[in-house]
């Protein structure tokens, strides 16, 4: 889903909000890292999955919910060898501005902040027909189904605000080796600038560095350095839009001092340059 102006309630739709549900196999994993400029709903109809959102783990059941605010780095991967099946909300901040001016951005977004809730079971039927509202109306667009896309959406985030404030929240407790690779991320995060390696992650989980290899890849879905790169390059990202730093310094601060190189990867990772993507105000 891209963003830009659109004219038709087709288009409007394709470029501001999306909705698709899939089946997937057992051991289903994403081939690649997810950072998207919009905002993202995840709703687990069975299985059970391991989604990393940043530098976090969440272990997701059936009617459990992942929201993944914009510019999160993410990627899901499988938790048990069993089929699962998911709904995927994609919507942008034009979509719900309505929802902004009557509630404020800041309380709206509440529900972002934390991420994993758990849906009780009487109120699963009707979070599912929303979803099966949504998703007639996205598939067979017609000159109402904007306005009736925003209604249900917005009654969506509404029920996700409420359910946080009455504790709703879940996080299923993670296994010894899983808490550690989720500090060893956080420590990632918290010294991307730096020339960390893997022997300084691996040593900070007081493993061998083959083994923490093995281990993070499997619980992140990331290798070590893809993540690290992953994480500089969002955080690269973020300086290009909110700085007017050069993209050299940019490059620099991110740790990496060939600024050829790193407007290189920055493209593989984006499709652009860093100075088209400085241009384009982020839209890719």
């Amino acid at each position: 889903m891209e963003i830009r102006n659109a004219g038709s309630t087709e288009d409007i739709l394709e470029n501001q909000f999306s909705i698709s549900q899939v089946k997937r196999n057992p051991y289903f994993d994403m081939k690649d890292a997810h950072v998207h400029p919009y905002y993202e709903i995840y709703y687990l109809l069975s299985g059970k999955r391991r989604i990393f959102v940043n530098h976090t783990i969440y272990v997701v059941n059936k009617g459990d919910i992942v929201t993944i605010e914009k510019g999160a780095l993410h990627r899901t991967t499988y938790l048990a060898d069993k089929t699962h099946e998911r709904i995927n909300i994609h919507f942008t901040d034009e979509f719900i501005k309505p929802l902004y001016e009557e509630f404020g951005k800041e309380t709206v977004l509440k529900c972002f902040k934390n991420p994993h809730m758990t849906i009780p079971a009487s109120r699963r039927e009707y979070v599912d027909n929303l979803m099966q509202k949504m998703e007639y109306e996205y598939k067979i667009p017609d000159t109402f189904s904007k306005m009736l896309l925003k209604n249900h959406l917005y009654e969506l985030l509404i029920f996700l605000i409420r359910c946080q404030e009455f504790q709703y929240s879940t996080m299923e407790e993670l296994d010894a080796v899983d808490e550690v690779i989720q500090e060893v991320a956080k420590y990632i995060c918290m010294n991307y600038n730096t020339q960390i390696t893997l022997e300084d992650a691996a040593k900070q989980a007081n493993m061998s560095s083959a083994y923490f290899s093995r281990k993070f890849k499997r619980t992140t879905g990331f290798g070590f350095k893809e993540y690290l790169s992953n994480v500089r390059l969002k955080e690269a990202a973020t300086l290009l839009l909110e700085t007017n730093d050069s993209i050299t310094d940019i490059a620099l601060r991110c740790d990496y001092n060939d600024s050829n190189y790193f407007g290189d990867v920055f493209k593989k990772m984006k499709g652009m340059s860093p100075y088209q993507y400085r241009k384009n105000k982020g839209v890719v």
